[in-house]
């Protein structure tokens, strides 16, 4: 008896620190949260839910348990508390598109990401690429390396192989005719994957060439955005992120997949372009460049950036044509007047420059990207070096957003406000045009590819993608198609995993051909 009673005292000494280490961990977190709501803290006056301001869980609970659910809730927020809302301990939301370009400031004006919101998909070699950089300094550095790849010039130079890669992707689909329905989103992740991999490593992946539509980077990339909010949330699973390639032989298909793109296929191209310099690719081009350090050139962060690329230029420039196939299916009239406005275009020799100077044409295709933004999480930026004043439309409301304060806003929330968008679940082309012309006042209020100096690489391709690809589809594939089993719920926002989800999931518009 007396040797078992020594060993519960053992036992419960050694227990002792951990229990008092615990304690002191949860009395902590405590203080942090009742500092959060006392008027000590920078944000104290500004209008939210109190859970909110109390604790991360609040923020969690919606995106991580509920998968991606709290841009609805910051939406009603708004609706209570007004265009300045306090949605977690640190982060301020507006729903103003008036007030974008403060907090998407370009020129020489600071704005640094959020780590917070980086977590969601910053693990491994994603973590050190370009789109995931906390400081504006080192963003300018590594941007800069690329923004030359994607000028409007350089993207002209391009098109050649764009028209290329449409025409293939186009008699493909041709090729269906009379046979199962497919998923026009699988046919345009195969075309927007091939074409990005081509141009940054000088060889496609060959997704157009297969016989069918998948597998394709897209359904490899799933795991990846379905785990974004774990990863925002779980520090420790973005830990056991970084060791991927040891755990991949035990995961899903897809999983693996992803796995052996960052950590085989992408170093092998970069490899490649290490032995050929200067092959007119971007990172052939980028490894001989004096633009980026050498210590920005190592196979790790290039791996990244890699997966940066070919993440950014699949999912959501396919997404875009998928709604506008569904709507030039589901809305005749739309269809219609396109074919009217595409009249003496020659469907085997697109021109991006004079398809963009057809207004109805750029009308749909505005239209569409307003209601598929590419990111449709919330995107905060921190102005490190300076106050930010707001003052509301009417006047009533001013704030002074102090410096080093994270604010944001979302696409879906500013793409819906029905006093610039009226009717704004419609799709309605005539509201981008104005007698006869482009409304390109309008097109400044869209945040799709982003603002400022964070704004989106590739914007330049998407868009040549995006027009070729829509008029030869209107002309040549189109007429042949109706919709099988696709209603409004498959392409309609629902929630978002980074980019936006319906109620089914990822979007998706089945067609067959006859």
């Amino acid at each position: 008896m007396g040797l078992k009673f020594m060993e519960v005292e053992s036992i419960q000494a050694a227990m002792a620190p951990i229990l008092l280490m615990i304690i002191a961990w949860l009395t902590y977190r405590a203080l942090i949260a009742v500092y959060n709501i006392s008027p000590f803290h920078p944000l104290y006056q500004f209008p939210g839910p109190k859970i909110a301001a109390l604790t991360y869980l609040y923020e969690a609970y919606f995106d991580w348990w509920l998968e991606g659910r709290y841009g609805k809730k910051i939406r009603r927020m708004h609706e209570n508390y007004g265009p300045i809302v306090r949605i977690n301990p640190d982060e301020l939301h507006c729903n103003d598109p008036l007030f974008t370009d403060e907090i998407y400031a370009g020129g020489n004006r600071i704005r640094d990401n959020w780590q917070h919101q980086l977590n969601t998909g910053a693990a491994s070699s994603i973590s050190v690429a370009a789109f995931s950089t906390v400081s504006h300094e080192l963003h300018r550095i590594r941007r800069g390396a690329l923004s030359k790849f994607f000028s409007r010039q350089q993207m002209l130079k391009l098109e050649g192989e764009v028209h290329n890669f449409t025409q293939r992707t186009v008699d493909k689909m041709l090729r269906f005719a009379d046979r199962k329905p497919f998923d026009v989103k699988e046919v345009f992740n195969c075309f927007t994957a091939d074409i990005i991999s081509q141009y940054a490593f000088g060889e496609p992946l060959g997704f157009v060439d297969q016989d069918d539509w998948e597998p394709n980077f897209a359904t490899w990339a799933k795991s990846f955005f379905e785990s974004a909010y774990m990863m925002r949330y779980n520090a420790l699973a973005r830990k056991l992120a970084e060791l991927t390639p040891l755990f991949a032989n035990y995961m899903g298909d897809d999983f693996r997949a992803v796995t052996k793109l960052t950590s085989v296929i992408i170093p092998q191209y970069i490899q490649a372009a290490l032995s050929h310099p200067g092959g007119g690719r971007v990172f052939s081009e980028l490894i001989g460049s004096d633009v980026l350090p050498e210590e920005e050139k190592t196979m790790y962060r290039l791996s990244g950036e890699g997966f940066s690329l070919l993440t950014a230029g699949t999912e959501t420039t396919a997404a875009t044509l998928t709604v506008i196939t569904y709507y030039l299916l589901a809305k005749r009239n739309v269809y219609f007047r396109l074919t009217e406005a595409l009249r003496g275009v020659d469907p085997l020799n697109l021109k991006w420059t004079d398809l963009e100077q057809r207004p109805y044409l750029w009308a749909v295709i505005q239209e569409a990207v307003r209601l598929t933004p590419g990111i449709s999480q919330r995107v905060a930026r921190i102005a490190r070096t300076e106050d930010l004043i707001y003052q509301s439309r009417d006047g009533r409301v001013k704030w002074v957003i102090p410096r080093g304060t994270p604010i944001g806003m979302t696409t879906v929330i500013n793409h819906s406000d029905p006093e610039i968008f009226p009717e704004p679940e419609e799709f309605v082309p005539e509201r981008w045009i104005v007698d006869g012309r482009q409304n390109y006042a309008l097109e400044k209020l869209l945040i799709s590819f982003g603002k400022g100096t964070r704004s989106c690489l590739g914007t330049h391709l998407a868009y040549c993608e995006i027009f070729l690809m829509t008029a030869a589809l209107t002309l040549r594939v189109l007429p042949r198609a109706r919709l099988f089993e696709t209603t409004i719920e498959d392409i309609k926002y629902d929630h978002d995993l980074i980019v936006p989800q319906t109620i089914k999931g990822s979007v998706s518009v089945r067609v067959s051909l006859s």
